[in-house]
């Protein structure tokens, strides 16, 4: 099933087209909004709620296509799903190859409708959660001081406590200290950890 938490983003000119997905996607407890162009949807709406795109392909203005192309450049990364009346093998091709989940051709049936919204969904979910966890490391990485992070780089090469001391002028026991604030801080116990949070954070 869809999460209840997910926004569905709809884009499709056809107004009969957006209240029948709206209707059936609402009885299934999806929340949905509805755009009637790609203009309507960049200037109204809010990319922050998880979830994704079932945009449609031949649109006035700007079409499915190119507003994929669009959010791929100012890093909008909702997923999205195709669903087009009058797409082409090749037009799928490029647009799975662009990163579309799926490329739907109307009328389709609302298993595969729902299906792929599903997975359009859960891709958000697993994105959002995995951007979470970066910003948490981040904000522990941040929590470091100075004396720290230089004891952490010092292990990075898999020095042990008395030779990092002596590549930064302090006693071996004064580096065990600051190991287990930073291992504590970090919640990390090997070497082999901080030497990834070393490389990963260019100490």
């Amino acid at each position: 099933m869809i999460s209840p938490l997910a926004k569905i983003r709809i884009i499709d000119d056809d107004p009969a087209m957006l209240e029948s997905w709206k209707f059936l996607l609402n009885s299934l407890g999806c929340d949905v909004v509805t755009y009637n162009s790609a203009k309507e949807f960049l200037e109204k709406d809010d990319p922050h709620p998880m979830g994704c795109i079932l945009l449609d392909v031949r649109m006035p203005e700007m079409s499915g296509l190119e507003l994929q192309e669009l959010l791929k450049e100012t890093k909008n990364e909702l997923p999205i799903v195709f669903c087009s009346g009058h797409g082409t093998i090749d037009m799928a091709v490029l647009a799975v190859r662009k990163g579309a989940v799926d490329f739907l051709e109307k009328p389709v049936e609302v298993e595969r409708l729902v299906e792929s919204l599903e997975r359009a969904c859960e891709k958000d979910a697993q994105r959002v959660e995995a951007q979470t966890l970066s910003l948490r490391e981040k904000e522990k990485v941040d929590s470091l001081t100075h004396r720290e992070k230089e004891v952490a780089k010092a292990l990075a090469d898999g020095s042990s406590n008395r030779a990092a001391g002596l590549k930064l002028g302090i006693s071996e026991k004064t580096v065990q200290i600051h190991r287990g604030s930073l291992c504590k801080k970090l919640g990390i116990r090997s070497q082999i950890e901080i030497s990834k949070v070393v490389e990963k954070y260019h100490f």
